[in-house]
């Protein structure tokens, strides 16, 4: 990229083709409305956190700040990352996992979380993007004298978590990386020119950027299982293919706030007001129906696989649980972290209310701040 590093800083480690994370973005908004009515979303699954949370996201906010500090334009851009309690996604969705594995995922979705920040204020150009992604992909797993953080700090997660995995997962431990990196480099230029894909083909686009396949294996890893042979089976692909589809919506509607800042299309709530001609307000109530009908729909593929001969062995049903914590702690944190709702964001335990996207820091709040809209 061509933006230099802070004055007085040597920045020789780090790939060119990336930005520092801290990097203000290119595009910047441009706004209508400004704020909504969230929905309480329905609690359909458990949500809990390890019993070792706290000590597993200091530890793993250590990891980062030992290998990937240097992915930040200044000391201020790293503690406001820290401050957005990445660390404790980990043990929100693997709360099941022993110790050690569930600090493994923690620093594994620090990892890419980092990257997907650097990302986000990339290259516009699809080739560039490309270019900078194959060198992180290339040099997970393998032994390289690269001095680039990510690539550094992906050796140090390969060498922890592959021990723990079957030849079959190893395999497709860089595959799964590789296909999220894909899927970023596929939406540059739907976001550089401002497309907005209709509703179908912007979730089919989405689940490799979102990251499936490796958010799978992470979740086999922490049960300590390999479903390897039964994810390409009709009943696994609708159970996960209902799964993702929840995430992916739960996160473009509480994330909105920060993606409506960037003028980011690639995000449901812009897909559905610009291909149903919804207005802000209908078109997150829309959205809150779809978070709802996949939910539902996930549950009722899990219990079909459940019911059926798959569901007397150990590993399925312990795979299923699992993703059961996915999906509810994927839900419970995106309301804990100020990572949406603004630097200095403090949760009070709402999840629902109105919300200002032109705030610094927004909270949800029983009233909107026009007095006009207050009424459902």
């Amino acid at each position: 990229m061509t933006s230099a590093p802070p004055s007085g800083r040597q920045d020789t480690d780090r790939p060119q083709e990336l930005p520092l994370v801290g990097t203000p973005p290119q595009a910047v908004h441009g706004a209508q409305e400004t704020e909504f009515f969230l929905p309480e979303l329905p609690r359909l699954l458990p949500s809990a956190y390890h019993p070792n949370a706290v000590e597993i996201e200091v530890r793993s906010n250590a990891w980062v700040c030992r290998h990937l500090q240097s992915c930040f334009s200044d000391e201020q851009a790293l503690m406001s990352y820290l401050r957005q309690r990445a660390g404790l996604y980990g043990p929100a969705v693997s709360p099941l996992a022993d110790e050690q594995r569930a600090g493994d995922i923690a620093d594994f979705y620090q990892y890419v979380t980092v990257m997907d920040d650097a990302i986000a204020g990339a290259a516009t150009d699809e080739q560039q993007a490309r270019t900078a992604l194959a060198r992180i992909t290339d040099g997970f797993g393998t032994d390289t004298d690269d001095t680039s953080p990510l690539i550094r700090a992906g050796a140090d997660l390969w060498r922890r978590i592959t021990p723990g995995l079957s030849p079959a997962q190893v395999g497709r431990f860089k595959e799964s990386l590789a296909s999220s990196l894909g899927g970023y480099a596929d939406e540059v230029p739907h976001r550089h020119a401002g497309h907005i894909l209709g509703l179908d083909d912007y979730l089919a686009l989405r689940v490799f950027r979102f990251g499936w396949p490796f958010v799978a294996l992470m979740t086999e890893y922490g049960a300590g299982i390999d479903m390897t042979g039964l994810h390409p089976t009709p009943a696994f692909e609708a159970a996960n293919g209902h799964a993702v589809r929840q995430m992916i919506l739960v996160n473009d509607l509480l994330s909105w706030r920060k993606e409506h800042a960037r003028a980011d299309t690639m995000n449901a709530v812009a897909v559905l007001q610009h291909t149903r001609g919804l207005g802000l307000q209908d078109a997150v109530d829309a959205l809150c129906h779809l978070i709802e009908d996949e939910g539902r729909a996930y549950l009722a593929a899990r219990d079909l696989i459940l019911g059926g001969s798959l569901g007397t062995r150990p590993d399925v049903a312990a795979y299923f649980d699992a993703v059961d914590h996915l999906i509810g702690g994927t839900q419970a944190y995106h309301y804990l972290t100020p990572r949406y709702f603004g630097d200095g964001y403090a949760p009070d335990g709402s999840t629902s209310g109105w919300l200002s996207l032109t705030e610094p820091l927004a909270r949800l709040r029983p009233h909107p701040t026009d007095p006009a809209r207050a009424v459902r």
